[in-house]
C-alpha cells in the first residue's frame, strides 16, 4: 500500500527524487509563514533542506491532497528514540490542521517501530506547536544565527504513550 488516506488527504512515503520539492516547500514554510529574512534563509540553508539521504536512510512521508505534497515529515535514528528532523506544511495550510495529522502519522509510525521517545530540535516559533502535541521543552542549543541573536532552536522531547 502506497499510502494511507484521511479525508481527502493521503499520508505516502516519498518517492526517490522528490528531496527538492520538499525543500522548495520547506524554505517556503519558513520563509514566508515565519518571515524569516533572506541573510537568515543563506545563512545555514541545509539546515532546512531535505537531502536525498533523507528519504533513504531515514522515514520520509509526505500529506498529499489531490496530487500536490502539502506537507511532510522526516523521522532518523532507530529505537527507542528517534529524532523528528523536519516537519513541514505549505505556509497556506497552517493552522488547518495539517500538521497536526503529520504529527499524529509520524507519532505512529514511530510507535510501530518500538520507539518510546521523540527528539525534536525545533524551530522556537513551532515550540508552541509541538507543546500542544504533548511535547517537553528541555532546553535550548547554542547554534544561533549571528543576524538573530536571541533565536535558539529548541530540544524537546515527546514521550509516546503505550497503545491501551
Amino acid at each position: 500500500m502506497d499510502g494511507i488516506q484521511t479525508n481527502a488527504m493521503v499520508i505516502r512515503p516519498a518517492r526517490t527524487g522528490e528531496d527538492v520539492a520538499l525543500t522548495d516547500l520547506a524554505m517556503r514554510s519558513v520563509q514566508h509563514h515565519w518571515r524569516y529574512t533572506d541573510e537568515f534563509m543563506e545563512w545555514e540553508p541545509e539546515v532546512i533542506a531535505v537531502q536525498p539521504e533523507h528519504l533513504t536512510e531515514g522515514i520520509t512521508n509526505v500529506l498529499e491532497v489531490q496530487g500536490h505534497i502539502i506537507g511532510f515529515y522526516v523521522l532518523r535514528g532507530d529505537a527507542p528514540e528517534m529524532e523528528l528532523s523536519r516537519m513541514m506544511v505549505e505556509p497556506d495550510k497552517i493552522g488547518t490542521g495539517c500538521g497536526r495529522r503529520l504529527w499524529e502519522h509520524a507519532v505512529e509510525t514511530a510507535r510501530g517501530l518500538g520507539v518510546r521517545v521523540i527528539i525534536i530540535d525545533g524551530d522556537p516559533n513551532a515550540e508552541p506547536f509541538y507543546q500542544r502535541m504533548g511535547a517537553v521543552t528541555v532546553g535550548e542549543h547554542e547554534w544561533t544565527p549571528p543576524m538573530m541573536p536571541d533565536w535558539h532552536v529548541k530540544k524537546m522531547r515527546y514521550s509516546i504513550p503505550p497503545v491501551s
